[in-house]
């Protein structure tokens, strides 16, 4: 998701057109997949040591359905706007 989320903000901004060159292009790439795993490194280390202890079986329940939830309200509404 974060990686599509750079796609959509360069394409966007018209980021990818300005230098079409092979380097830039690869930088470019590196940078984001750097960005990409440093942020998923920082936000999963910082949920093992600051909720690892507090979330049980009953609490992921819950979290999972929440998630389900928005996902699925997500959905219909860009069904819904698109169709």
């Amino acid at each position: 998701m974060t990686i599509l989320s750079f796609v959509a903000i360069f394409a966007g901004l018209g980021i990818g057109t300005a230098h079409p060159n092979f380097n830039h292009a690869a930088m470019m790439v590196l940078g984001v997949v750097l960005g990409s795993a440093l942020w998923w490194v920082i936000l999963s280390g910082a949920v093992t040591f600051f909720l690892h202890k507090r979330i049980n079986t009953s609490s992921l329940k819950i979290i999972n359905r929440l998630s389900g939830a928005i996902i699925f309200l997500f959905g219909i509404f860009a069904l819904k706007v698109f169709l």
